[in-house]
């Protein structure tokens, strides 16, 4: 396994740097100062090396050895992932309002645990090279935009109103890049000395930087994208790059057009199950009614961030507790809640053990009435304990594997795994009420929706409204929610096919598993959990042999 653990070495170490925006999700210490490399010539010496990599991992032969065959085949399938993410990413992803990068630097820009005056100076400096990254972004996306490849006009509008909003909340003296803490590890006169210089490097740099990416962006949408044609089919060879984002985030070799009928399959026998549990308790058997009552009744709305934090964190108890019954190994690490007023409207961000930095798992608070009651434990569930939490922490714990394997992802193995626990969950009695039972079925809906709506508009040519409307009539989501979310799917493609490919094929697992002769759950989550971040076909064959 020698060489196979001197790839690994080198490769962890190649992979980490590739994306500085993605180290942002957790806080992480390295590479601080830097930014993504978003140019052409960056993002194909990227390619070429990640293709690399996953060829020097495919020649090398695991054996029967279960640890060295996922560690070769999540180097493998990782470096090929990361390679095809490439493609389009600066003037499709990174300047989505919902997932790109502007949303990713306002919700994570205070998240370091500073410790050290070396911290202090590479995050200072992270501020000084923000605006040529924003600039860099728009250079390549005002390319890409002569070559006919551009965002949506909407979207490029909505990330310009956020960077203004930003900037007229700094001159009202609420300024979001002022809120990362100084280094512990100095003493009073330097940590004030580096505020001083934080409040300068923003003031002097950092807001003329995003009022000219704000304004770029509003000159660039006026070449935008209409919203009745939202897709990457209807972009210059954009039918490939879509089969490339799919296998990407699946890993698995299935045609859009799978995809698409396997969602309309799940949809259909989820309206089954609302009409069994949702029925009873609103009085009606007709689907359309049952999605109207959840989205339109007031009183299943939150009124107060208050309210959401209570249940965020009773939930969270819960599972906790019950958690040692069907895992064999609990983490270490503790996850907790936290209310935020930026990003999606819950995440998951990593333990750092280097760091001590524990499991967070964030909740939107800014607007109550957006969450409904019965949809927050499902949420909760998937992506604190059992679900994220639980897969993220183990593997970040677990010295037996390659950081590789402790640290990668693979899209359709976690986003899989979340799906999973929110039906786990159910089997562990976790939800307080039939209700919020109910919440599982709204959760899985948005799913299964997806698996139609995403390629739907990638691959068939759907419209905007198109996709909003079929997810109006097939799940009981509000008209803003679901907007939300198909803006997401529209400058990330793929992403969202993961959650429900990866639940149904980690079910179809433990289907088979369970034939056999001395299953037990425990053992079943220890070795899904077991070895990293898997491709689901090396999953597969650990769990069965």
């Amino acid at each position: 396994m020698t060489d196979l653990t001197a790839l690994a070495d080198d490769y962890y170490a190649y992979a980490l740097g590739l994306s500085p925006l993605d180290l942002m999700w957790d806080g992480r210490l390295e590479h601080l100062a830097e930014w993504n490399d978003v140019s052409v010539e960056g993002r194909a010496a990227a390619h070429e090396r990640l293709m690399g990599y996953a060829r020097a991992a495919e020649a090398i032969d695991p054996g029967d050895d279960l640890q060295a065959r996922a560690l070769r085949d999540t180097i493998s399938s990782h470096a090929r992932s990361a390679a095809l993410h490439l493609a389009w990413e600066p003037e499709l992803l990174h300047l989505n309002p919902t997932m790109g990068a502007w949303e990713n630097i306002l919700s994570f820009i205070d998240a370091f645990p500073l410790r050290t005056a070396a911290h202090g100076e590479a995050y200072l400096t992270k501020l000084r090279r923000l605006p040529r990254f924003l600039d860099d972004l728009l250079d390549v996306a005002e390319d890409a935009a002569d070559a006919g490849r551009v965002a949506l006009e909407r979207h490029l509008l909505d990330t310009a109103r956020s960077a203004e909003s930003y900037l007229r909340a700094a001159h009202a003296g609420d300024d979001r890049m002022l809120a990362q803490a100084a280094p512990t590890e100095v003493d009073d006169a330097a940590r004030a000395e580096w505020v001083r210089d934080r409040d300068r490097v923003v003031a002097s740099a950092v807001h003329e930087g995003v009022a000219r990416f704000a304004d770029r962006l509003r000159r660039l949408a006026d070449r935008g994208t209409p919203d009745d044609r939202p897709g990457l089919v209807h972009l210059p060879g954009g039918a490939a790059v879509y089969r490339d984002r799919m296998w990407s985030h699946l890993q698995l070799d299935l045609t859009p057009e799978e995809v698409h009928a396997l969602g309309v399959a799940q949809v259909a026998r989820l309206e089954d199950e609302y009409r069994e549990m949702a029925g009873p308790l609103l009085g009606t058997d007709d689907i359309a009614e049952i999605y109207a009552r959840l989205r339109d009744d007031e009183a299943l709305r939150y009124t107060s961030a208050d309210a959401i934090v209570r249940d965020a964190e009773a939930a969270l108890a819960r599972a906790e507790e019950a958690s040692p019954a069907w895992f064999s190994v609990m983490p270490r690490a503790r996850c907790l809640g936290h209310a935020t007023d930026f990003g999606a409207m819950a995440y998951y961000s990593a333990p750092v053990p280097s760091t001590g930095k524990e499991g967070d798992f964030y909740f939107k608070t800014s607007d109550p009435h957006a969450w409904a009651t019965y949809e927050l434990e499902a949420i909760a569930f998937h992506e604190a304990i059992p679900g994220h939490h639980l897969q993220f922490a183990l593997h970040a714990e677990n010295e037996d594997l390659h950081i590789v394997q402790r640290e990668l992802f693979s899209t359709a193995y976690a986003e899989g795994w979340g799906l999973y626990t929110e039906r786990l969950a159910d089997e562990m009695g976790l939800y307080s009420s039939e209700l919020s039972r109910v919440g599982m079925l709204s959760a899985d809906s948005l799913r299964a929706c997806r698996l139609v709506v995403d390629t739907g508009i990638h691959a068939l040519g759907w419209s905007r409204e198109q996709a909003i409307e079929y997810c109006l009539a097939h799940s009981p989501l509000d008209r803003h929610h679901i907007e939300q979310e198909v803006d997401r799917y529209i400058g990330l493609p793929g992403q969202a096919l993961a959650y429900m490919v990866g639940r149904l094929e980690i079910l179809a697992i433990r289907d088979e598993a369970q034939r056999r002769p001395g299953f037990d759950i425990r053992d079943f989550h220890a070795d899904v959990l077991g070895y990293g971040a898997v491709p689901l076909t090396t999953l597969r064959r650990i769990v069965l042999g």
